[in-house]
């Protein structure tokens, strides 16, 4: 199955491509104009903090090679601080800036933040920093205060409908009204949520499958979990859905998937449709035991559900 994720395949690459958030633009120019080389960005997950910052370590001189992301969650102890504070004393391998992107920088620990301070007092004039974090009051106030800090909006309704829009018309779809607005809905003004939930149901027979699948997936079920769910209402042999199976749970984790599937064939069955594939399904996976059994539980799950089609 195709991995086929909306929010990656249109990520903004110039500020020309980004929707909403005009003002904090106009602010991060001006900081920039201002002399700024670290700036910590806050907002909600998903609001697209760390788009942003990638595409200002481009607008401030910085090659590919030149931009250096760090997973702060993954790599939270002191030896990342000394590690930037090595690497800044040397020129960008290319490009005219050396960018540094940290994010989720709230998960550093204390001791990280005090030695991150020396690498903020002595900037070097080609370095800069992108501290994106959800939750700025976990950062020591000395690390804050050496930043500029801006602040990315979630988008406004008419914004992430004019988002959703022109997504769609660049994959050659068109979708009724009250599929963007259920999205737009359940995303809360966050563009990374709404193009995830837009790629589940884009190339969807019918805006009442889209439908059904939106009132019950969460943001995290993927494209290739809501296509394994739409495989089981169909007829399928055992072999082919034994084989999306054990491919889909490579990436996917088992419980997780039985929890979608139960959503997707509960949100069918409350639909008024008369499926028996999707009754099989939810009495087969509802008596998977995940955890107990593992991955081994769901192929049971499929031979059960094979089993009571056959009644």
């Amino acid at each position: 199955m195709e991995n086929f994720e909306l929010y990656r395949k249109y990520r903004p690459e110039t500020l020309e491509d980004v929707v909403g958030n005009e003002s904090t633009i106009k602010a991060l120019k001006k900081e920039l104009e201002n002399g700024s080389h670290v700036f910590l960005m806050t907002g909600p997950a998903g609001c697209g903090k760390t788009t942003l910052a990638r595409i200002m370590a481009r607008e401030v001189g910085a090659g590919e090679l030149s931009i250096r992301e760090i997973n702060s969650a993954e790599n939270r102890g002191i030896d990342t601080a000394r590690e930037i504070m090595e690497q800044m004393r040397y020129n960008p391998s290319d490009g005219k800036a050396l960018v540094w992107i940290l994010d989720e920088v709230h998960q550093l620990s204390s001791a990280a933040q005090n030695a991150f301070l020396k690498a903020l007092e002595d900037t070097p004039s080609h370095v800069y920093f992108f501290l994106a974090t959800t939750d700025p009051q976990k950062l020591i106030a000395p690390l804050k205060t050496r930043c500029s800090i801006i602040t990315v909006q979630p988008l406004k309704d008419e914004e992430m409908l004019y988002l959703l829009k022109r997504t769609a018309r660049a994959e050659k779809v068109k979708l009724n009204s009250e599929i963007y607005e259920k999205i737009i809905e359940i995303a809360q003004g966050g563009s990374r949520k709404a193009l995830k939930l837009l790629s589940k149901v884009l190339f969807l027979d019918s805006d009442e499958e889209r439908l059904e699948v939106l009132r019950t997936s969460s943001d995290s079920d993927s494209p290739e979990a809501i296509e394994f769910c739409r495989a089981l209402l169909g007829k399928n042999s055992f072999t082919k859905l034994a084989s999306i199976l054990k491919e889909l749970l490579k990436v996917e984790d088992a419980e997780k998937l039985r929890q979608c599937v139960m959503g997707y064939m509960n949100s069918v069955l409350l639909s008024g449709k008369l499926s028996p594939e999707a009754v099989a399904t939810m009495q087969a996976f509802s008596s998977a035991d995940t955890y107990k059994n593992g991955k081994n539980a769901l192929t049971v799950a499929l031979l059960d559900r094979m089993d009571l089609l056959e009644d």
